[in-house]
Order: structure tokens, then sequence, then C-alpha cells
């Protein structure tokens, strides 16, 4: 018996391999056994299995065949072999694995350890970046997998296995047909099967030769099993690579190219794995979002609460493929999708009684990974903020409130009216869809992606233009309109804080901007300072005082935080008539103190008018993820553009401030 069929035979390696089959959870075959059973057995059927293999009467199961979508109008065929002959197939790989890997080239990622598409992008990315290629050759070759010939494949294994008791085997394997789900048997007559452990061990060693004549010839060549494209230096190299691969693939390989081969320019961009390359920039393509959208909906659709298995692991492949790949912005899109996926399941699961509690509920969500930083830091307050959408949507139904008060003989009209008067006073555009154009139109200012035009807004009542995004392109006929119209164009991170503006170019009065200076040098500028954080705590004041009026009757705990609290701002409030001093520093100093002080009491009343699903821990202000402080950080970001605008169209400097020390 040869030395390699000698040690495929061996019980401690079927045994190894055994264990990498069950790790992977494979399906059964055409025989029916499945993981659990084969295992109920396990040691009879390894033992009988090793003494079929020494005695040369083992013969592989045929394989069952089944179809998967490949697109919307196209099916890919899979060849799965039976538990037994998969644990043969595991074995062998684990011989020759070794053998062949030593000699596949580097521009070979699929289906190799310690390579894969991470690396491969990786690469892609150094011949775009460092060394400039500026033209790809996209090629794939037509139906691999089922077009590959047997007498070249095993011509090739022959030359590297001297071993021909293994080569049978691994032509049984080979040649060994398919049935059909009708129970039809379909001959291997070419092709290697889809499905098979072995398989992309032997679809590598079938291009090797492929990859040696690219690198030879130096061509920017990357491949990921039938998947290869070619990053040149110009377009005649381009062209080159395409025709070399083209002669070498049917000549050689008696393959041939799929047609929709093709060479373009870079800064055009293109796909290759998932991700769109543009430039030097990556970006991951909408077909991909949409399928790992799908991954993580599919996940929690086979979740069985109470326990959380089946999201995780999704989360995590995702993560070891796209983690060191992509920008913040899409892992962050992947995580706000699972958590609203998320809610919508666990929100039936917890009405249905699933878990005891809300503390359950968390423990058991807590065992959700996200894949973005910003989610990872927040992971406890996207947890509360599940769970307290699941408790809120659990609530049962309250009044009908929707009715109009007695009297009210035309409500239609009147919220007409509302709107109208709305309309008149115009609207603003908020922005929040990443890599969309910005464009301007004959009727007004239009968004669209991809040339599908998402939303138009219309001349006349258009007041403002909030970009909450990365990603988006203004044209310059947009810059230049909402210049003329006096539309100011604002960007605002994630916390909904602006940091940048555009704005039309105001003739600044040097008169009022000496008369800020003189009053920020004077009495004027302390009293302005002090009647800023007065006002700011009066207008709490009000506030909770309009809530108190209509709670004191029947919500005693608000009334008491309310008693409270309202008398410590009140003498707050009182300090700021005592404060005294000719030196602005120290009397910023104390009014920031005021002002930090009240905040804090006014906003242990709002904690308390806030229902009780709804997450709230006090005032945050920077990488807030909850709604609440989400809700407020966008407001004020909003409201900080909208003040900037009037300062600077009443000419006066956003630079000089009385509270606040002027930047810039």
């Amino acid at each position: 018996m040869a030395e390699l069929y000698e040690t495929l035979c061996r019980s401690e390696n079927l045994f190894r391999a055994w264990e990498s089959v069950r790790a992977k959870g494979s399906a059964g075959g055409i025989d029916g056994v499945s993981i659990d059973s084969f295992e109920s057995g396990l040691d009879r059927n390894l033992e009988d299995l090793a003494d079929e293999l020494r005695s040369k009467r083992f013969i592989p199961q045929p394989y069952k065949q089944i179809s998967i979508p490949k697109d919307e109008n196209e099916f890919r065929n899979l060849s799965l072999p039976t538990i037994k002959d998969k644990i043969v197939q595991q074995a062998i790989r684990d011989i020759i694995e070794p053998v062949l890997d030593k000699e596949f080239l580097d521009v070979s990622y699929g289906y190799r350890r310690n390579k894969g598409p991470v690396k491969a992008i990786a690469r892609t990315t150094y011949l775009l970046t460092n060394e400039k290629r500026s033209w790809v050759t996209l090629c794939d070759i037509d139906g691999y997998f089922d077009n590959v010939h047997h007498d070249t494949l095993f011509a090739m294994l022959s030359e590297r296995l001297r071993d021909e008791d293994l080569l049978t085997l691994i032509r049984l394997y080979v040649k060994m047909g398919r049935v059909d789900a009708r129970g039809r048997w379909i001959d291997s007559i070419k092709g290697i099967p889809q499905g098979g452990v072995v398989s992309p061990l032997l679809s590598n060693l079938y291009l090797h030769p492929l990859d040696r004549m690219m690198t030879d010839k130096g061509y920017g060549y990357i491949r990921y099993a039938d998947d290869f494209i070619v990053l040149s230096r110009s377009e005649a190299e381009a062209y080159s690579a395409l025709r070399d691969i083209a002669w070498f693939i049917e000549k050689r390989m008696r393959l041939r190219l799929n047609p929709e081969k093709q060479v373009k320019s870079v800064g055009g961009g293109f796909e290759f794995l998932g991700i769109t390359f543009r430039g030097t920039e990556k970006h991951l393509s909408n077909d991909k979002m949409v399928d790992l959208k799908r991954r993580i909906e599919s996940a929690i659709v086979r979740e069985t609460f109470p326990s959380i298995t089946c999201l995780p692991e999704t989360l995590q492949g995702i993560e070891h493929y796209y983690g060191r790949i992509l920008p913040q912005h899409y892992l962050e899109e992947l995580d706000e999708w699972a958590v609203s996926c998320v809610k919508k399941a666990a929100s039936g699961a917890y009405r249905s009684g699933v878990w005891a509690s809300r503390k359950d509920m968390e423990r058991v969500l807590g065992a959700i990974d996200f894949i973005s930083e910003q989610f990872r830091i927040s992971k406890n307050k996207a947890i509360k903020d599940i769970c307290a959408y699941c408790t809120r949507r659990s609530r049962p139904v309250g009044l009908d409130r929707t009715h109009a008060p007695a009297g009210r003989t035309d409500p239609v009209r009147k919220r007409k009216r509302e709107y109208q008067k709305l309309e008149a006073e115009g609207f603003e555009l908020v922005i929040a869809t990443p890599g969309v154009f910005v464009g301007k139109t004959k009727k007004g200012i239009s968004v669209k992606k991809q040339g599908t035009k998402l939303y138009e807004a219309h001349h006349g009542n258009l007041k403002h233009i909030f970009i909450t995004t990365k990603g988006v392109t203004l044209s310059s006929h947009v810059i230049a309109y909402c210049a003329e119209q006096e539309i100011p164009i604002d960007f605002l991170n994630y916390n909904g804080m602006p940091y940048a503006r555009l704005y039309p170019l105001h003739g600044q009065s040097t008169e009022l901007q000496l008369a800020q200076l003189k009053a920020l040098a004077g009495a004027q500028g302390r009293h302005l300072a002090k009647e800023f954080v007065g006002g700011k705590i009066r207008n709490q004041l009000n506030l909770a005082k309009y809530y108190h009026k209509y709670r004191k009757t029947v919500d005693p705990e608000f009334v008491a935080v309310f008693n409270e609290k309202t008398g410590v701002m009140e003498a707050i409030l009182d300090e700021i008539k005592k404060l005294t001093g000719q030196d602005m520093e120290d009397l910023r100093g104390k009014l920031f103190s005021i002002e930090g002080r009240a905040a804090a009491s006014y906003w242990e009343m709002v904690k308390v008018l806030l229902d009780d699903v709804i997450a709230f821990d006090g005032r945050e202000r920077q990488g807030a993820t909850d709604l609440v402080n989400s809700l407020l950080n966008y407001g004020y970001g909003v409201l900080y553009s909208k003040i900037w605008y009037a300062v600077m169209s009443a000419g006066l400097s956003p630079f000089l401030s009385f509270l606040h020390e002027g930047s810039g």
C-alpha cells in the first residue's frame, strides 16, 4: 500500500477529519445519514470506514444534487457528498494540501489557508495605491467548475502525487455521478463537483498554470477561485493581458472566458469580491449591501428565542471578512439594520412571554457582538434601545385620543391652514443618504442616486439644506443657486453637530464688528453673558412649569421632583444677580458653573417626564446613541446652523463671543 493512501486509512486521521466535518455542521447526502446519526455510532462507523479503505472495498456514494439561487434568473447546482464521503474527502485534503499548496503562487487567494478575500483586496489596494496602476482587466471563466477536463486534471495530479491508490480514490470522487431531486442519475463527464470537500483544492491546481503564466509575464494579476483581475499601468497593457488570458484559457486549458470580460479605467470604478474600487477608494457595492442585509435578516428569522445564536455567528462572519476592509459607515449601516431587525423579531417574542422580564431579555441580547466601532462602544445603549422598543410595543393600546374636541366644526380645514402656513414659511431639505448627487434642475434641487431621482425640492420655498452623511456630491450649479437665493448649506456629523457650511458672502459691517469688540471689553459684554445664562435657565423653568400645570394632579413623582429642582434652579438664578467683578474670564467660569448646576436639575425633571420604556440616563453630548440624546443633539445642530446664519446675515461676526471664548 502506498504511503499517502496508508496515511489516509489511519483511524486517528479519519477522526481528525470527522472533527472538521462536525465543526462545519455539514448537511447529509444521498443516504440520509446526518451528523447526529453518524455520531451516535461514531467509533463503530469510523472503524468500519477505516477497514473498507484498507481492504480497498470502499466505493463513494453518488452526490445529492440540489439547486440554489445564483441570481434572479439563474441557479447553481451543488453536489453534496454523504457524511462518510465528506470525512474521507477531508482526510484526503489534509494529506495532499501541504503537497500542492507549497507549489501554488501568492497571486492565488481563494480556498487557501492564510490567504482569503481580505488579503486579495489588500493586494488590489496596494497595486492601485502604491504602484499607481490605472487600468483593470476583469475576467471570470464561463461555468468553470462544470467544465474542468478530467484528463488534464488527472495528468496534473499524477505529476505531483506518486500514489496510485490515492489517485484512484480521487478519480472516483471526481467522476462519481449525481442524483437529482427526482432520483435521476446524472453522469459526471467533466467538471468538479461543487460541494465536494476536496474540490476547491483541485480547482486551484487546475488554474495553477494560468497563475504561473501571468506571473512570469509580470502582470498585476490577482485570482480568487475562477474570478480574477489584472491591474495595468496602461490601456495597451490591459488589453495585452486580456489577449494572453483568453488564448491560454482556450488553447491550454480548454475553457473559455465569460463574454462579460472587459477592460476599463480604474477611475470609472470596478467591482471585485463584492468591493467597489473607484480610484484608490473602496466602497461596498449596492448588491453586496443588500446581500449582507438579507443574511442578517435570515439569521434573525432562524433564531429560536429566548436564546440568540444565529445573529452573533452571522455578524462575526461579516466582521471577519469586511471589518478590516470597509470604512466604518458601512459597518454602522449593517449594525443599524441588525438592530432594526432584532426589534421586530424580539418585540413579538417579548409579547408572547418568551422572556420573564426585561432584564432577561437584556441579558440574552447581550450576546450580540456588533461589527462597527461606534456600536461596540455604545453596545449597552443599543441593547437598552431594543428592549425599550419591545416593552413599549407590548403595552396595551390606550383610549383613542384622535377625536376632535366638542365644538370643533371643521378640523380638516384647520389642519389645511396649518400646513399651508408651514409651506409658505418654507422648508428644509435634509440629505441623509450616502452616495447621492445633488443637482440643479428647471424645477428646483434634485437628489439622485446612481441616476435615479429620489427627491426634488421645488423653487420658492426651500430655505435651508442640511447634509448629515458622507459621500454626498454637490454640483456647482446648486452651490451658485443657493448662494444667489441665500440658502445656506450645512454639513452635520452623525451627532447632529455642524462641522462645515456653505453660505453666501455678505458684506459684513465693520461698524457692527467694532461695536462687538467694544462691548466684549466692557460692562455691556459682561451684562450680555449673564443674560444669556439667565435667559436659558428662565426658559428651562418656564417649560418645567408648563408641564407641571398639567401633571400636578396626576403625576406625584414628577411633582415631587419639580418642587425640589425648581427651588434649586431659582436659587441658582439668583446667584447671577450677585456676580460682580471686571474680569471676563473669571465671570465666564462662574457662569459656566451656574449653567451646569441648573442644567443638572433641569434634566432630572426631564428624566421623570419620560416614559419608563425610553432609555435616558441623562444629558450626553458627545458620542450619544440613545434616542433622546440623539434627537436633542440633532436639534441643537440644526439650531446652531440657524443661529450662525442669522448672525452672519445681520453682519455680525460669529467669532466674537461674549459667553464662550471666541475661536478663529
